[in-house]
């Protein structure tokens, strides 16, 4: 990639960038999106513009206002997770600002003076033929082979290496630090009281499950148990309640249209009607609001009937346990409560709105054969994904492509069009097909049973790592050297892997687009 490129590149970013911070401020200033942009105040019963003027939400002013505001006014705004994941942005520019101190002035210079790229072309035997950028001329490639200049790479990766750990390791110990003085407040949440116990044992004929829940942590923890709740299917019960809900909303609606068909002229009004065939297309005609209440007279006793069968016939191997003091609960959550490691699994218990009900019964064995399939799935997703990750990296190496298909030079050699391949096209259809990976990973993680949606979200973002590293690291690194070296790879199977040694810093170019348009 020449620099006129990556300057398109980094330009159209820019102006992408740009837009999209005017829609925000501008759609942050319409009071009707006061719940999108401000969740927080209202849910606290504050006016969003209480005290402030409208241009909170200009385009630097919220960012002067998020730099000025302290990590207690951050937590008590937006709550101990918006802190982190602050701490988490400061993290990852400290480590490009102190990373980029040294490598910025010394490796620029040190590879830019050298000339191990002319060398290749044949410039120093009187060719003019150049298949290099001026981009690559600053990257590792142009490093002359056994150089002294190696070593201030070399020394850049351990500076890099230690800026990262460090960095790393005073966050931690921050967000540590934090998480710990949060759980000490007073202000406490109802699941820092509970803990999830799952594979409950199948009790005696004599008692439930809910009694044995009882017994046995009552047993073991005989001044600080409160009491628990056993997970229920409650699917049929619930399918009758919203059928149950449903006509109620039908019912309000019929009122007000009943309301507003009365006038002066006909005091009576028109009461709504509807057909009970299909999709309200056929059938016989009824009096919506009369036929609406029949329904929930009817349904309201099979529900009452469902909820009992319910209670006393459909209890899950699964229970949310209340102690009556957060410290007996972040103790349970980390002790051994059996033997066996398939019975009393217990672990810290998720928030209400976090928890996947539907993975909560499920046994251990069900969910370590569950594990092993998803991730069988995921490897082959990965090996299947680097057939268009090669295809895009085959459009890094124009020069490679213009010369294996020749019919191509009419495209290639337009400045325009070799502009716009270079810059946009390869890193934007790798983006495309990583787009379509989190929805999928959310599916596979969840399929694995894991019991609330915050730990989903990180199975499924430690899978999407493996598809960076594997597809997008190697399969571009990879995919590149196969089409411009495939003769030779064929002839010498055993150079492959100085091949991707040599090839690597001439994909420098491609991740610096990439991370660019992300």
């Amino acid at each position: 990639m020449d620099i006129a490129s990556f300057v398109t590149s980094l330009l159209t970013s820019f102006v992408i960038f740009v837009v999209l911070v005017l829609v925000f401020t501008w759609l942050s200033r319409r009071p009707c999106n006061a719940p999108v942009y401000y969740p927080s105040l209202l849910l606290r019963g504050l006016d969003p513009w209480e005290g402030r003027s409208r241009g909170t939400r200009s385009p630097v002013g919220w960012i002067r206002q998020a730099l000025s505001a302290s990590e207690t006014d951050v937590v008590a705004t937006g709550g101990v997770d918006a802190a982190v994941y602050l701490i988490f942005l400061s993290s990852v520019l400290s480590i490009l600002v102190f990373s980029g101190i040294v490598l910025l002035p010394v490796l620029l210079p040190v590879a830019g003076t050298d000339n191990a790229l002319e060398k290749a072309a044949g410039l120093n035997n009187g060719k003019a033929a150049q298949n290099f950028t001026q981009l690559e001329r600053l990257a590792l490639g142009n490093v002359q082979k056994e150089s002294s200049r190696l070593w201030a790479f070399l020394l850049s990766v351990y500076w890099v290496s230690f800026v990262t750990y460090f960095v790393l390791w005073k966050s931690y110990k921050h967000v540590s630090n934090l998480r710990a003085a949060a759980r000490s407040t007073s202000d406490v949440k109802p699941e820092e009281f509970a803990v999830l116990v799952r594979d409950v044992p199948v009790p005696p004929p004599d008692q439930t499950i809910k009694d044995s829940v009882d017994s046995y942590f009552r047993a073991l923890h005989p001044d600080t148990f409160y009491r628990s709740m056993v997970v229920m299917d409650h699917t049929k019960a619930d399918k009758i309640y919203q059928e149950i809900e449903s006509h109620k909303q039908k019912i309000a609606r019929a009122e007000v249209v009943y309301a507003e068909s009365k006038t002066a002229s006909k005091p009576e009004g028109t009461k709504p009607t509807h057909r009970i065939g299909f999709l309200g297309l056929i059938g016989k005609k009824v009096d919506t609001i009369e036929y609406c209440n029949d329904k929930i007279k009817e349904l309201v006793p099979k529900l009452e009937s469902e909820q009992k069968i319910t209670l006393r016939e459909k209890q899950q191997q699964a229970a949310i346990v209340f102690f009556n003091r957060r410290s007996a609960a972040a103790s349970a959550s980390q002790t051994l409560h059996a033997q066996m490691y398939d019975r009393w699994t217990v672990m810290q218990a998720p928030e209400p709105r976090e928890i996947v009900w539907s993975n909560l019964s499920k046994k251990i064995y069900e969910r370590q054969i569950r594990q092993v399939v998803v991730y069988a799935i995921v490897f082959f997703t990965v090996v299947f994904y680097m057939v268009p990750i090669t295809a895009i990296s085959a459009l890094t190496t124009l020069e490679k492509l213009r010369e294996k298909l020749p019919f191509l030079k009419v495209v290639v050699d337009q400045k325009e069009i070799k502009t716009v391949l270079q810059a946009y096209l390869p890193q934007l259809a790798l983006i495309v097909f990583l787009a379509l990976l989190p929805s999928l990973l959310m599916f596979l993680s969840k399929l694995e049973g894991i019991p609330s949606q915050s730990h989903t979200v990180r199975a499924a973002a430690g899978k999407y790592f493996y598809f960076v590293v594997f597809n997008v690291f190697l399969g571009v690194t990879i995919g590149s050297t196969l089409f411009s070296a495939l003769t030779t790879i064929i002839n010498n199977p055993r150079g492959i892997i100085n091949m991707l040694a040599n090839s690597l810093p001439g994909s420098a170019t491609f991740f610096l687009t990439f991370v660019a348009l992300k």
